[in-house]
């Protein structure tokens, strides 16, 4: 288990929402708001935003819901682009997620659709170096993958590695990645693994000195999906991500369109 410290802001505000592309998509998003002041993060909402509607209803709703929180920054646990060779013969935009997204929706009417056209499964750079699970067209994958890049169409804030204008930002993020980085197994859902949880938390707490409150806690270790553990460590991964500019991701990854993998960072020595 890691002794590191995380690299996070001082001032500001994340969220982290951890996706789905299920026919009962509310029932399944989470979403973790952290509250950064004077270097110390406070939990300060956890909860599931979205009380009805299915895949579609949550991807329309994700970006106003995101625009109204007044985040300067927020992880979102989805694909955000897919495989170079795969955008260049279907013709789809490099430029990021929300224009990709917007051709996404204008070309496929439907996840399956989607998955017809894009074909074989294959992980893009960042997926390996993350050693993502699966590809963005896995068949555990394609629907998150389809309804997370229709509700980024449109999204007019920053998007790193693509742009990091001033404003709102959202960054691609991987929860598993977060619990590598603290030095814990990665498989943590499930009944079976509360005190799994439970560790991960307390590590969690160790190297940011993030306050949680005791009923957050209970939430957080019972939910045995582990759906809302991971809208804390998104949220986490993208409040290092934006603490330290954003670092990290190679030039290719704008050039092929593929995007990056956003994770926590260590704090530098002062």
């Amino acid at each position: 288990m890691t002794s590191r410290r995380m690299w996070l802001p001082r001032q500001g505000r994340a969220v982290g929402v951890d996706w789905s592309g299920a026919v009962h998509a509310h029932r399944k998003v989470w979403a973790a708001t952290v509250q950064f002041e004077a270097g110390r993060g406070r939990l300060v909402s956890l909860l599931r935003p979205f009380s009805s509607g299915g895949a579609l209803a949550v991807a329309e709703g994700l970006g106003p819901w995101l625009s109204s929180q007044g985040a300067e920054v927020a992880g979102l646990d989805f694909c955000f682009s897919l495989e170079a060779g795969q955008l260049q013969r279907l013709g789809l935009p490099v430029t990021g997620p929300a224009r990709l997204g917007s051709a996404v929706a204008r070309h496929y009417t439907s996840a399956d659709a989607f998955k017809a056209a894009v074909g074989l499964e294959k992980k893009r750079v960042t997926d390996t170096k993350c050693a993502a699970p699966f590809a963005p067209t896995n068949l555990r994958m394609f629907r998150q993958t389809y309804w997370g890049l229709r509700a980024l169409a449109g999204w007019r804030g920053a998007v790193p590695p693509w742009s990091t204008h001033p404003g709102p930002a959202v960054v691609e993020v991987l929860p598993a990645e977060v619990v590598r980085w603290l030095g814990l197994p990665k498989t943590y859902k499930g009944r079976d693994f509360d005190r799994r949880r439970r560790d991960i938390l307390r590590c969690v707490r160790e190297s940011t000195g993030l306050v949680i409150s005791t009923s957050d806690l209970l939430t957080l270790v019972s939910d045995a999906d582990g759906d809302a553990l991971d809208s804390l460590l998104a949220a986490l991964a993208a409040a290092s991500a934006w603490a330290s500019g954003f670092s990290g991701a190679p030039a290719s990854a704008v050039r092929s369109g593929e995007g990056w993998i956003y994770s926590v960072v260590e704090r530098p020595n002062p």
